[in-house]
């Protein structure tokens, strides 16, 4: 088993599977993760009037009016592009503003709710009128976009940027998985000066790792980002279903894997993929 490091590098199909309505979890159980969309009617490609596509590492989705029938596939678009691990999203609005409701703006707005956690990799807002740009302005999440005139000035704006250092594994889902995660965080944090990182790192990893075996049943890939001291730890399997933080009995033996994480981590969440998995991470910081 090998990884690889590379800076802001990003892979990924143009394609996907429809999402279908997941069920409501049963009580005690939060059933998502980071306000994660998993059910709305949007994929990566090509989808009536949202288009998306990645060009070096950079997810483009491109958006015709009218904003009022597509906003919510919007927001699940830029989930779905981020788990890919870009270097970043633009969303471009190819049409005027003009009539469209509040509700709608306020779903568009609230995309830069994704980047909060990880401005390593923006969001960009691409729209051609500058008076209209100032329609987002108050709205929750707006503060976390960057705003861009055109497609082409917000991919250039993406990538200006220095890109986070990326490093990916691939484990199948034997028994030593957790041990090989633990030892490929360790191994990168040293490459990459984090050492801060080895005190909570190869425990978060580890019960994400645990997590998606025990309820994923396939391979699954750790996926690491170091930017500005931080660490951001990935891990993508092939489970539509989301992230459960669980209520365990005092006695229970298990259970708790993902409270641990969140205990540790800045930031947690989750985001569903395009070949309809899931992208669970967590992020360290000093």
């Amino acid at each position: 088993m090998t990884g690889r490091t590379r800076s802001g590098d990003a892979g990924g199909s143009a394609t996907g599977t429809r999402r279908r309505a997941l069920p409501a979890t049963g009580d005690g159980q939060r059933g998502t993760w980071a306000g994660a969309n998993w059910s709305a009617p949007a994929r990566l490609g090509t989808t009536g009037r949202l288009a998306a596509y990645p060009l070096r590492g950079v997810w483009l989705i491109e958006v015709d009016p009218p904003y009022d029938d597509t906003a919510d596939e919007v927001d699940h678009a830029v989930q779905l592009a981020l788990a890919e691990c870009p270097r970043g999203v633009v969303v471009s609005l190819t049409g005027p503003l003009d009539g469209t409701s509040e509700h709608a703006l306020d779903v568009l707005a609230s995309t830069g709710r994704h980047v909060a956690p990880w401005p390593a990799t923006p969001v960009v807002l691409a729209v051609r009128d500058p008076c209209a740009r100032g329609l987002f302005v108050g709205r929750a999440g707006a503060e976390h976009l960057v705003h861009a005139s055109s497609m082409l000035h917000g991919w250039t704006q993406v990538m200006t940027r220095r890109a986070p250092t990326t490093a990916q594994l691939r484990l199948g889902s034997g028994a030593v998985a957790s041990r090989n995660a633990r030892r490929f965080l360790i191994r990168c944090c040293l490459d990459w000066g984090l050492n801060q990182q080895l005190a909570s790192g190869p425990l978060v990893v580890s019960e994400l790792v645990t997590n998606a075996i025990q309820h994923a049943n396939s391979d699954i890939d750790v996926v690491l980002a170091a930017h500005e001291g931080r660490l951001r730890v990935g891990v993508r399997d092939r489970s539509p279903a989301p992230p459960v933080t669980r209520h365990a009995p005092p006695d229970a033996t298990g259970g708790r894997g993902l409270r641990v994480v969140e205990a540790l981590a800045r930031s947690s969440g989750a985001w569903p993929t395009v070949d309809g998995g899931k992208f669970v991470w967590a992020v360290l910081g000093p």
